[in-house]
Parts: C-alpha cells; sequence; structure tokens
C-alpha cells in the first residue's frame, strides 16, 4: 500500500532537520571473546584481555583469521586457539600486548606475527608462523626498550618491503627515535636510532613534504627522511606541538584535498581529536595549523583509516580504549564508543559504531549487571573484508573482549523475512489492530449458549445442562473425581486461540480444559490440560499426572477469582502453549523443552512419563466433568497460520 502523501512530507522533513539519515552504513557487531567476570578469580568484564588483535591467514585456507595476543581464531567460524605463541601474558589488570600486526619477516610465505610490550616484554618480538597446526609458534627478540609503547610498519627505506617504526612513550638515556630496516636473512632487521627528538607518547609514518619517502611525525614535530633513509641523516622539524601524549600511530593524510598531506593525532589519555592542516607559503615556509575534531570526548589511543562507506576515500576509525592505565585517565569513566567518520575534505562527519555508558564499576551504585558488550578500541584497530562480501569490516579488540563489526552496508535495506516469534507465541498477546490474521469471521463459536451442535455429545449427556446461556456440569452427590466424561469438538485444531469463561464456587470444584488430544477413550495420553481449580494455599501450583500437561493445576490466588466468571486465553502455536488469565500470563510451556518431574508434590510417583516428540500437534479440544460443578460460557476459536 502506498504510503500518504503527508508521510513522505514528514519523511522529508525529518531528513532535512538531521532527525534521520539516509545512506547510513550498517555494522553488525559479532563478539568474538571475552574476559569472563568471575571476580573470585581476579577475572572481571572489563579483563584482563588483549588489547591488540592481528588479521592474517594463519592455516593458509584462504580465510583471514584474527590473532589477538596469545590465541588466534580460525575463520569463518572464529575457532578459538589458546596459547599459539609466547609473550602477551597477564600481568594484573593488564595484558603486555600494546601493539600488533602481520608480517612475513623471514620470507617464507607464511605470514607471521609481530608483537611489542611494555611490561614483561619490554620491547618488540617476532613470532615465526610454523606452517603446522598444534606447534607453538618460536619467538624472536628485535627490538628492546625500557619504555616501549607500540610498534607500526611501511616502507621506510623504500626498497619495496615493510620496515618497521618503534614508539617509545618517554625519553630515557640510551634510547631514541628508533626504527627497524627489514632484510632478506637473519637477523631480518637492522636498527637505526636517530636521536632523542620526539621521543613521546604517540608517532606514526607519512610523507610530509611530497618527496615520495615516508617521514616520521611525532606529537612535537616530525623527522624528514633523507633520499637514502638507511644511510643518510635525517632532520627534525619542530613544526607544531600537541601537549597531550599522542595516539597510536598517528596518521598522515590529505585531509583538506589541497595536494599536501596533513597530520590527524588523538590525545591518548586526554581530551581531544585534531588534524593539523599542512600550509606552505610562496617562500617555502612551511606551517601547520591546528584543527578540532573533536574536544568532549576523550581516550583516543589509536586510530585507522579504510573506506568504510564505497565511495572511494579513506574514512577515520577511533574511539575510546576501555580504562587506561586501570581507570586512571581522566575520561575513565566516561561512556566507552566508538566513531568512524567521513573525513569530507575536512568536515569529519561523525558516525557511530558503537556507544555505551559503563553500567558496572566496582564501588560504586550499581544498579545493572556486569555487563556482556562492552565494545572499545584497545590499542589497534584493523579494517579489513572479513566476510569477503566486497566492503570493509572492523576488527577491535580491548579489554572488554574482540569483536567483528560486520559492514551491512547503507540503508535503506530491503524488507527481511519475518525471523521474529509471531505475536500470538506471547501469552500477554491482544490484536489491538486490523490485522487480517484477526478478522472477526475467522473466529469460530463453540458454545454461545444456545446449543452445543460444535461438540460431540457426551457419554453421560445428563451431566452437562443449559440454562440462560450457561453450561453447567452436575454436582454429583458421589464426587466420583475417578468417574469422568467429556465433552469434545468435532473438529481438530492444530495451532489456534481458544477463548472462554470459567465459574466454579469458592468451596469445591475442579475440571479442565484439554488441548490437542487425539485419543479421545484415554485423553490424559495424549493431550494437554489446562486444569480449572481452586487455589490452594499449600500447593499453588501443581504439576504432574500421568501423561498429559498438568500446567495449571490452580490459579494464583490473585489471579483468580472464586466463585466469580474467570477468562482464559488459551494460544497453541507449535511447540508453544501460553495461558492467560483474567489478562494476565500465568503459564507459558514449549513442549520441545518441558519435562515433567516424576514425583508429584504430595509425594506420589507418576505411573507414566511421555516422550516429548509423542504430544500431538492436532488434536480435539475438550471440557472435563470431574463429577464438581462448574460452569462455562462464550466459547470461541481461532485457527492461526
Amino acid at each position: 500500500m502506498r504510503k500518504p502523501l503527508s508521510c513522505w512530507i514528514l519523511l522529508a522533513a525529518l531528513l532535512s532537520a538531521g532527525f534521520l539519515s539516509a545512506g547510513e552504513i550498517l555494522f553488525t557487531p559479532v563478539k568474538i571473546d571475552g574476559p569472563v567476570h568471575d571476580p573470585a578469580q581476579q577475572s572481571f568484564w572489563f579483563g584482563p584481555f588483549s588489547e591488540c588483535a592481528s588479521v592474517l591467514d594463519v592455516d593458509g585456507d584462504g580465510d583471514l583469521d584474527i590473532a589477538a595476543g596469545r590465541n588466534w581464531y580460525e575463520a569463518p567460524h572464529w575457532v578459538k586457539h589458546e596459547d599459539f605463541r609466547p609473550g602477551a601474558e597477564t600481568n594484573g589488570p593488564e595484558t603486555d600486548d600494546n601493539s600488533e600486526f602481520a608480517l612475513d619477516v623471514n620470507r617464507d610465505g607464511r605470514t607471521d606475527v609481530v608483537a611489542s610490550g611494555w611490561m614483561r616484554m619490554k620491547g618488540a618480538f617476532w613470532y615465526e608462523n610454523p606452517g603446522q597446526p598444534g606447534v607453538k609458534w618460536k619467538a624472536s627478540r628485535i627490538h628492546s626498550a625500557f619504555s616501549m609503547e607500540g610498534i607500526v610498519h611501511g616502507d621506510i627505506d623504500g626498497d619495496g618491503d615493510e620496515d618497521i617504526l618503534v614508539n617509545h612513550w618517554s625519553l630515557i638515556p640510551g634510547q631514541g627515535m628508533t626504527w627497524l630496516e627489514a632484510i632478506d636473512k637473519e637477523p631480518w632487521f637492522i636498527e637505526h636510532v636517530l636521536g632523542p627528538e620526539g621521543e613521546r607518547h604517540g608517532n606514526g609514518l607519512g610523507d610530509i613534504n611530497g618527496d615520495g619517502k615516508l617521514d616520521i611525525v611525532t606529537t612535537l614535530g616530525w623527522w624528514e627522511a633523507p633520499p637514502k633513509p638507511a644511510e643518510g641523516k635525517w632532520t627534525w622539524h619542530p613544526d607544531y606541538k600537541f601537549p597531550p601524549s599522542g595516539s597510536h600511530p598517528i596518521l598522515v593524510h590529505d585531509v583538506n584535498e589541497d595536494g599536501k598531506n596533513d597530520i590527524i593525532m588523538g590525545a591518548a589519555h586526554d581530551y581531544g581529536l585534531v588534524w593539523w592542516e599542512q600550509k606552505v607559503d610562496a617562500g617555502g615556509e612551511r606551517s601547520f595549523e591546528q584543527h578540532w575534531i573533536e574536544r568532549d570526548h576523550g581516550g583516543f589511543h589509536t586510530m585507522a583509516m579504510g573506506d568504510l562507506n564505497g565511495d572511494g576515500k579513506a574514512d577515520l576509525v577511533t574511539g575510546k580504549r576501555l580504562y587506561p592505565h586501570h581507570g586512571r585517565d581522566i575520561t575513565a569513566y566516561e561512556p566507552l564508543f566508538v566513531f568512524w567518520y567521513d573525513i569530507a575534505g575536512g568536515k569529519f562527519e561523525r558516525h557511530i559504531l558503537s556507544y555505551n555508558h559503563l553500567p558496572w564499576i566496582p564501588g560504586q551504585l550499581n544498579q545493572n549487571p556486569p555487563p556482556n558488550s562492552a565494545i572499545g578500541v584497545g590499542m589497534k584497530i584493523n579494517v579489513k573484508d572479513m566476510d569477503r562480501d566486497g566492503d570493509a569490516d572492523v576488527v577491535l579488540a580491548g579489554k572488554g573482549g574482540l569483536y567483528v563489526m560486520y559492514n551491512e552496508g547503507s540503508t535503506p535495506t530491503p524488507r527481511p523475512k519475518q525471523i521474529l516469534p509471531h505475536e500470538d507465541t506471547y501469552s500477554t498477546w491482544e490484536t489491538w489492530f486490523n490485522n487480517p490474521e484477526d478478522k472477526p469471521s475467522e473466529w469460530v463459536v463453540l458454545f454461545d449458549g444456545s446449543d452445543l451442535d460444535s461438540w460431540r455429545r457426551p457419554s453421560n449427556p445428563e451431566t452437562w445442562v443449559l440454562n440462560d446461556g450457561v453450561l453447567s456440569l452436575v454436582d454429583r452427590a458421589d464426587d466420583d473425581m475417578r468417574n469422568e466424561n467429556y465433552l469434545w469438538t468435532r473438529e481438530k485444531y492444530g495451532d489456534f486461540i481458544l477463548e472462554l469463561e470459567y465459574r466454579i464456587p469458592p468451596d469445591r470444584a475442579n475440571s479442565g480444559v484439554f488441548l490437542r488430544t487425539s485419543d479421545l477413550q484415554d485423553p490424559v495420553q495424549t493431550g494437554i490440560e489446562v486444569q480449572i481449580s481452586n487455589p490452594n494455599p499449600e500447593r499453588p501450583i501443581t504439576r504432574g499426572g500421568v501423561g498429559g500437561i498438568y500446567q495449571l493445576a490452580a490459579p494464583v490466588k490473585q489471579t483468580h477469582k472464586a466463585g466469580d466468571w474467570n477468562h482464559y486465553r488459551i494460544t497453541c502455536r507449535g511447540p508453544f502453549v501460553s495461558v492467560m488469565l483474567n489478562g494476565e500470563r500465568v503459564s507459558d510451556v514449549n513442549l520441545d523443552y518441558w519435562t515433567e518431574p516424576n514425583q508429584n508434590p504430595d509425594g506420589s510417583k507418576n505411573k507414566f512419563r511421555r516422550p516429548l516428540k509423542e504430544f500431538e500437534r492436532e488434536g480435539y479440544i475438550g471440557l472435563q466433568d470431574h463429577g464438581l460443578p462448574v460452569s462455562f460460557r462464550n466459547i470461541r476459536v481461532r485457527r492461526l497460520q
């Protein structure tokens, strides 16, 4: 059906006002692994857990797997392989893994892992892929440092292979700005130390002066690469200064598309995300002008770039690290977030990948349980096409766990097949709109007070009396509950809604409604019974019986009205059976999972126990005569498709 013109006018108004977003990229988060919240074992929802991950084909089957610290996860179902390499040890609330990436170090055709750590490792190692399942990867040190904060890779010397830039979080005597030149034989890397300048938290690689060489950017300035980076002298340029500790990596990108590369950096342990616009005057003098991207958010410890929206241009992915410095950062207890930005020539249009407050923190007023989903950026972001569908996904590892954010494309999306359970499977459901499935004409009246034409005549018809629109059971003097007889529908019903009203005296009464009964000679062996009784303070709910499901032996006292009319709405759809009593849900059963206790509340043993598969999905509807006074009226049924 077409939407009225007013709907389209409203939609256009909302779009123009910014309330709705056309063409928003949808991401589906999938949690691969995470810490178990078990404080007794010093494990919490906020770690320890590896804050870094690398993407590589570990087993050589063509799929992109994920390595995160000491474990790797086999695609496509993310089967966990534990303790595949050394390093990345737990140290109290932290994991000694502040950066890692995939690289074929020894050029044997198998992708290895290079990682760094700042606590126990105090440097960087490469871990050799043995190419055999179950064999632990060998560790070889490639750098030592007392203040290690991370590593990034790029072709620094321009020879076609990947070199490594080292980041130290502070200047220590004997250390300096260091990069590792990759070579084709052991020890595989040659160390080059440039000098003490820029030795601070956060650095990165990129061509600043446009000469085709990768320069080194820091929070305090940049190192200019010489024509032969492995041999010549690098030049330090203190052209700008970012007071907070910087993100790792710092990114180099032509933000405003003017042909000159700019610099993007975040405050790793403070507020702020900025880009530095590179300017060159007529005399060739270079300068950088700072522009704020974010002022009110903080903790941008890492970032990455990739084309998320498919426009052919790189987008920025960053966000907040969960509990750096174990909660001592200024922004530590503010909402956790992951953002991506369409750079848009310097506009940096923000889009949310994940945003949530931290709902459970020790020592605070906690009204919510510890979360099982706390998505942060950790210390390394990967932007890769993990499911090989042609768009970029995002892999995030943080103290709260390892996630893949699958790129599902842009809105609007095609209307999917209805996969939610039907409304009628909810026992509280009452149709409130003109639903084609709930037309009044589809209700079949089983008893309207005038006759019993819809029912099979009972074996003892004298016990059923019609009087003033009410069907009543005669109170037999012998009160022999074993002397049962039933009133059955003439037709069978599978999935249906049954509504009826019943009344029982407050002193004594007992009856029931049978559903999907196939054997009318022995109904308790094949049917489902919703029992009708006055509440028993000793046994308000009784389960048991000899075969059927006595799910509701006595309604709860507050819901059932003794001596007055009560309304039942009973829904059977597939394995689901639900009961509403006077508008309140009193029972829900899934026959596929229901088990009958072998012992009744009174201590007696059940005579039979039926396998669940034998419960019928279709049968007759019946009213039970137990020889006690019960009345019925307004009985109707509607089949469900």
